[in-house]
């Protein structure tokens, strides 16, 4: 529950959610009654039960607990942190020291000289190092407003056509698709675009810095987060929609002839706001917009785009085929007859990923400490040598880029990396050229919104061709031997990932490493084994 001045307790985690109604329909139709053609469709919806994990994170919500964190002093040579009013002689913190006969004071002129620039909590009043009675700079939290969560549910639909085209092989065409509603996100909502600008401070009262961004904005400066007293504030919302649609046509043949076989392809488009519900640690992405927190909360729509798991294109391949001389006997029926061949081929396009910077926002100007004054915003010298381009306290920012889609990288560039090349810019700004695929990323103007959408880059594709050779020698009636030749990934194609199961993905383009595959999936292995059965 929130409080005038805060955080206060709240008896419950929101209400509860008691309407889950989850139907069922389906049909079948024999078109021409005759058994060789049909018609089937259906239509479920199906809920989710709400997560453990958002639940039990409320353990870490204020005022019960916080990860404080204090930003600069601690464990520092010379700087250590003093609690309270001090006496200085003007030369530096090495020369304070504390009192306990004065009253704290935390505003009012700067009776501590050299203890830092004006607005900085040590440079106002007489204390020297920062307020202790305002500590929380929450890192992480589990809030949950008091509407509530409720259930994420899904909708599932399906129409498809059956046909035997020949005897014992069946066409069957069908359409598949799912849509999500209400479906988790971490949002941290301690957030405003523009905020992190330079703000109304006491040196300069009733002065806020101001730009308009690329959406015609006008963003106001704070000097730092939405809320100032805390630092992220991650609520749990029902605030993610999916869809996937997808076309499924296949041909499947019965034993005939010593020949099984079926041919499965798969076209689909799976698009949301975001794939995953916490941190996307897991995926291509980590903690790229979209995949955990929003890349600006107040325009949530510039995250919709392909999920991470869009796999446009699956072709899949198995068969069973029995080798000539089946029925030969005698010595010749024992070396060339009984062999049969089997495999499974699959053939995918790749996931789909974005890049994006971790790095902090780093204004600069011409204060004395190298920092932007609402004067420099408005004069056009303060720019943005770090991230967060729109300037809102969240680093998952996206660039400009001088493509908005990339796919068919090569198998090289998988293997090595794109190819870097730092390029700085005339208002000391760094642009990344990567020479294959040939695309730059530059950082967008001060307070804007990079123009690259979210997983609009496609990853390295997969194929696999597994294939057993086999033979049962049949000795008496009841015992039996079967020879097996086993090749996993026969052709040895190299089948790179985008991300570990711990992450690990190089989707960072300031990185000298970017574009390089996190590892490898399986390589060709082959195997022998034999079965007697009795």
């Amino acid at each position: 529950g929130a409080g005038s001045t805060g955080f206060a307790p709240s008896a419950s985690l929101g209400a509860g959610d008691h309407n889950n109604f989850g139907p069922r329909v389906g049909f079948a139709w024999d078109v021409f009654g005759n058994g060789k053609t049909s018609v089937r469709g259906g239509f479920g919806a199906a809920y989710e039960g709400t997560l453990y994990n958002p639940l039990s994170n409320s353990r870490w919500d204020l005022p019960y607990y916080s990860f404080n964190q204090v930003i600069g002093g601690a464990e520092q040579s010379g700087t250590d942190i003093v609690y309270g009013p001090s006496v200085c002689d003007g030369t530096g913190t090495a020369n304070c020291h504390q009192v306990s006969n004065v009253p704290v004071a935390f505003t009012g002129a700067n009776l501590n000289p050299n203890q830092g620039p004006p607005g900085q909590s040590q440079a106002q009043g007489n204390i020297d190092g920062w307020d202790p009675t305002n500590p929380n700079l929450a890192t992480l939290t589990g809030i949950i407003f008091p509407k509530g969560v409720r259930d994420p549910y899904v909708f599932n639909f399906y129409l498809g056509i059956q046909r035997e085209i020949m005897p014992k092989t069946v066409l069957d065409v069908k359409y598949v698709g799912t849509a999500g509603h209400k479906l988790f996100r971490a949002e941290d909502i301690n957030r405003q675009p523009g905020s992190f600008l330079p703000g109304d401070t006491l040196a300069t009262p009733g002065v806020s810095a101001t730009v308009v961004d690329n959406f015609g904005r006008t963003l106001t400066g704070m000097g730092g987060r939405l809320n100032q007293n805390y630092g992220r504030l991650r609520v749990w919302e029902n605030s993610v929609n999916s869809n996937y649609s997808s076309l499924q046509a296949s041909v499947k043949h019965q034993m005939s002839h010593g020949l099984l076989f079926n041919v499965d392809y798969t076209y689909s488009h799976s698009i949301d706001n975001g794939s995953t519900w916490h941190s996307g640690a897991t995926t291509s992405n980590g903690a790229a917009a979209g995949e955990g927190f929003t890349l600006d909360q107040t325009l949530p729509g510039l995250d919709r785009g392909d999920s991470v798991y869009d796999i446009r294109h699956r072709l899949v391949l198995n068969y069973v085929y029995q080798l000539p001389g089946q029925s030969l006997k005698g010595a010749l029926g024992a070396i060339a007859g009984g062999w049969s061949y089997n495999g499974i081929w699959s053939l995918q396009s790749g996931a789909h990923f974005e890049t994006y910077t971790s790095a902090q926002n780093g204004l600069s100007g011409t204060n004395a400490d190298g920092s932007c004054s609402a004067a420099d915003v408005t004069n056009g010298v303060c720019v943005n040598l770090g991230g967060d381009f729109n300037l809102d306290g969240g680093a998952n920012d996206r660039p400009d880029s001088s493509l908005s889609r990339i796919g068919g990288v090569s198998h090289n560039s998988w293997a090595n990396g794109w190819g870097r090349t730092k390029i700085t810019n005339p208002d000391g700004t760094t642009s990344y050229q990567y020479a294959s695929p040939s695309v730059t990323f530059s950082p967008p103007c001060l307070g804007c919104t990079g123009n690259l959408g979210r997983n609009t880059f496609v990853g390295p594709g997969q194929w696999y061709a597994d294939m057993t050779l086999s033979k049962t020698f049949k000795f008496t009636e009841r015992v039996n031997m079967k020879f097996d030749v086993n090749g996993f990934n026969v052709f040895n194609r190299t089948n790179f990932l985008l991300a570990t199961a711990g992450g690990g993905a190089h989707n960072k383009y300031t990185s000298a490493n970017f574009g390089q595959a996190a590892g490898t999936l399986n390589p060709r292995q082959i195997q022998i084994g034999l079965k007697i059965s009795f």
